[in-house]
């Protein structure tokens, strides 16, 4: 067995990796080319997240492992694609390796790739490998990995670490266009996917008495909150400021309604450090095939105004508001 591999070969794949747009795309063209190598039966990617949570009543927090397989499929409800390998690997080690056979070759070899703003991620290989096919995959991987530290840079907040307004766009699309060839029938009793946009009340006077330091530290803590407080499945983005946008899936208008004003009643009851206590107004609206994404969007926003200029703390869903609040968006509200 050899590796039979040409230096064009090599360049040809550093090309199309190199060229990909972005996360999802690298992702995807990544698994295609080791799809392509005749010694790898099949090779699967992995998205790792830490979590920590404390239970009600003590003080140690609790750590979480969860693992989805890349790409996620948002339609289905399972809150891990199980692979107990991935689980039980040491993730600070670069490669795992099967036990050799007696002709000294790899049944599976799992590579951790780490370092980007984004979770942890790994590929998992099944096929047979010898020592210099694992050199060879090692640089494949380093070059990935560079390449998803790049992407992760462009696309997710630098300081919340959620992926950015640019992430938001090619999600909701590819969202969009899941509903555009599966109607759904009845919003309220259906299981289908919501957007709303979270702004956090009168922020600019934590900025203006605190100062920015501690603002930040709000930003940073409500976007902790959210991964607390949301499923594994749903998609979480900072808008841009003080706005945050949940894409949530697999739930019917009331289940919709009620997570929302859970997550609203958690930042409302939480004491964040020096400022105390905030709140959240929600806008919130049905996702379906027929508008475009970014009609959708505004009437989240349309719906995010109305909760504003509705007395705040409270989830607005743009499908309950009269119709001509629905045209006519108020235009002096004070968002802050």
């Amino acid at each position: 067995m050899n590796l039979n591999l040409t230096v064009q070969q090599i360049f040809s794949w550093t090309i199309q990796l190199s060229a990909q747009q972005d996360y999802q795309a690298l992702t995807h063209k990544f698994l295609d080319i080791l799809a392509e190598i005749p010694w790898i039966d099949s090779a699967a990617a992995y998205e790792i997240y830490n979590h920590e949570r404390k239970n009600p009543g003590e003080t140690g927090t609790v750590h979480e492992l969860l693992i989805r397989r890349f790409p996620l499929d948002f339609t289905r409800n399972d809150e891990e694609d199980h692979n107990p390998l991935i689980a039980e690997i040491d993730h600070t080690v670069d490669l795992h390796l099967s036990t050799p056979n007696e002709a000294g070759l790899y049944a599976w070899a799992i590579f951790s790739i780490r370092g980007g703003s984004g979770p942890e991620r790994a590929i998992h290989l099944e096929g047979a490998f010898n020592q210099d096919m694992l050199e060879l995959l090692s640089r494949l991987r380093d070059i990935y990995r560079n390449l998803v530290i790049l992407h992760d840079t462009k696309e997710r907040d630098v300081l919340t670490k959620l992926p950015n307004r640019q992430s938001l766009d090619a999600r909701l699309l590819q969202v969009c266009e899941h509903y555009s060839d599966y109607q759904v029938i009845n919003k309220s009793e259906e299981k289908s996917s919501w957007i709303a946009i979270l702004d956090i009340d009168h922020f600019k006077r934590v900025n203006d008495n605190f100062g920015h330091l501690y603002g930040d530290e709000v930003l940073l803590t409500f976007s902790q909150l959210m991964g607390k407080c949301f499923r594994y499945n749903d998609f979480l983005f900072r808008f841009g400021g003080e706005e945050f946008v949940v894409i949530l899936n697999l739930a019917s208008q009331e289940t919709a309604i009620a997570t929302f004003n859970r997550f609203r009643e958690a930042v409302a009851n939480y004491n964040f450090p020096t400022v105390g206590r905030v709140t959240v107004s929600i806008g919130l609206t049905h996702v379906d095939g027929i508008s475009m994404p970014t009609t959708q969007l505004d009437n989240a926003d349309k719906a995010l105004y109305h909760a504003k200029d509705s007395g705040r703390n409270r989830v607005v869903l743009y499908e309950d508001m009269p119709v001509l609040t629905q045209d006519n968006t108020p235009n002096e509200i004070e968002l802050f």
